[in-house]
């Protein structure tokens, strides 16, 4: 049976196939102006008499900024002065290119739901425009996996003052490895945690056909529910926070468990491969006898648990053994389980670490929170369109950004029109091949 794939995977498989790249693809503006066309619908609730720069000016600079190596307020000024020709192409500048303080100011005035919800809604269409015009949807898996987890902006904090400590930003964010996205998020206010902030994100989202899986944080009645009545399935991950009920499922999968699921279809599945200079053997594990579990009511839609043994072998000859349990709603399918354990990981090495690493979002330390969350927004964005077109630069995204900070007004039409719909289908067309209409 061949592998499936994600619509991230099949969107790069087109790239790849039928060698679209910066170099071979038709150049335009169209996707630019399109989401320019978006930026100017952006509600501005400033009052029009102190209004200098238009709003839709000040986001379309931010989102080439950001995309051309900029990560903070003053570097976005620095990058508007350098373009300022070249922006005029796109942009009207009555007044010249804002300072820095003006783009601080206004992103602090942005509804950070309007701003996400109209910026991921052109990123969705776009990668379901495309993949559907080649017409790849064949191997795409029946139920998509989204992650949910908590990111901390460290340097947004600050120490003890006379109104109290400031918390640091933090962030729920719900990704999409299907789609290489963060699909929602919600900003963890002062008074509040990360477990009711999650239940309520899930809550108004459309979870049918996913598999909703969390660390242990989130493994929580509660969520589990809200889960099952928006029609998803979970997969929680149990750590020792959870007391007796982590005891209880790593004592289930015992030896002898192990090795009864080993011979039952449907229950195993091993996978073997290289990590941190050694090789890791992953068994996994899934088993719908539930029975024994005396909060079974508890859990709604429980139907299984779930276990993940890891080996990993050093060259030195040492042996490192971990077990992760989890609590799920799915059946018996280890290939299913599997898929959802492992990408979960997403979230953090997809996300978050990149977010940090190539974005430097743990050194914001903007004092302007609600200006803080527009940037992490635009910032998501804008890793999710290098997230598309990653595999035909064959570059990671912090040496894309550079390569685009060195011949800017060139490499950003390049990359931009290989994510414009009309081009693939004629790239398609020029090779014989047939879209989708």
């Amino acid at each position: 049976m061949a592998k499936k794939s994600t619509r991230l995977e099949e969107l790069h498989n087109t790239f790849q196939e039928n060698g679209i790249s910066p170099e071979t693809i038709m150049q335009n503006d169209r996707l630019i102006r399109e989401i320019k066309k978006h930026a100017d619908e952006v509600p501005d609730y400033r009052h029009p008499s102190y209004v200098q720069h238009l709003l839709g000016d000040i986001i379309m600079i931010v989102f080439f900024a950001v995309l051309g190596n900029a990560n903070e307020w003053a570097e976005i000024e620095a990058f508007a002065k350098v373009k300022e020709k070249w922006l005029r192409k796109y942009l009207d500048l009555p007044n010249g290119v804002p300072t820095d303080d003006t783009y601080r100011v206004v992103f602090s005035n942005i509804c950070t739901d309007h701003f996400f919800q109209v910026t991921t809604g052109i990123l969705l269409r776009t990668i379901d425009g495309i993949i559907g015009m080649a017409g790849k949807q064949d191997n795409i898996y029946e139920k998509s996996v989204v992650s949910i987890d908590g990111k901390v902006s460290c340097g947004s904090g600050r120490k003890e003052t006379v109104e109290g400590k400031v918390r640091a930003l933090q962030t729920l964010n719900v990704y999409s490895d299907d789609y290489g996205m963060c699909l929602a998020q919600k900003f963890i206010n002062e008074k509040t945690n990360e477990i009711p902030a999650a239940q309520e994100l899930l809550r108004v989202m459309d979870l049918k056909g996913t598999i909703v899986t969390s660390d242990a944080m989130n493994c929580q009645k509660g969520t589990a529910e809200v889960i099952i009545e928006g029609k998803g399935d979970y997969v929680l991950a149990l750590k020792g926070n959870h007391g007796l009920l982590y005891e209880e499922v790593r004592a289930y999968f015992d030896e002898d468990c192990r090795e009864t699921l080993k011979g039952k279809s449907g229950c195993y599945k091993k996978t073997v491969e290289a990590e941190h200079g050694g090789v890791a053997v992953r068994e996994y594990y899934i088993a719908e006898d539930t029975g024994w579990f005396s909060e079974k009511r508890k859990w709604k839609g429980l139907k299984s648990f779930g276990m993940v043994h890891k080996k990993l072998k050093r060259r030195d000859g040492t042996q490192e053994d971990e077990f992760r349990c989890y609590i799920c709603s799915i059946e018996e399918n280890a290939e299913e389980f599997e898929r959802a354990a492992r990408r979960h990981w997403g979230v953090e090495n997809k996300l978050h670490w990149q977010l940090d690493f190539t974005f430097r979002d743990d050194k914001n330390t903007s004092m302007a929170k609600t200006g803080a969350k527009n940037l992490q927004i635009m910032k998501k964005i804008v890793l999710s369109i290098l997230s598309l077109v990653k595999s035909s630069y064959k570059l990671s995204m912090k040496k894309i950004r550079y390569v685009l900070s060195l011949d800017y007004e060139n490499e950003i039409e390049k990359m931009l029109s290989m994510l414009d719909v009309d081009n693939i289908k004629e790239a398609l067309e020029s090779k014989g091949k047939s879209p989708m209409k």
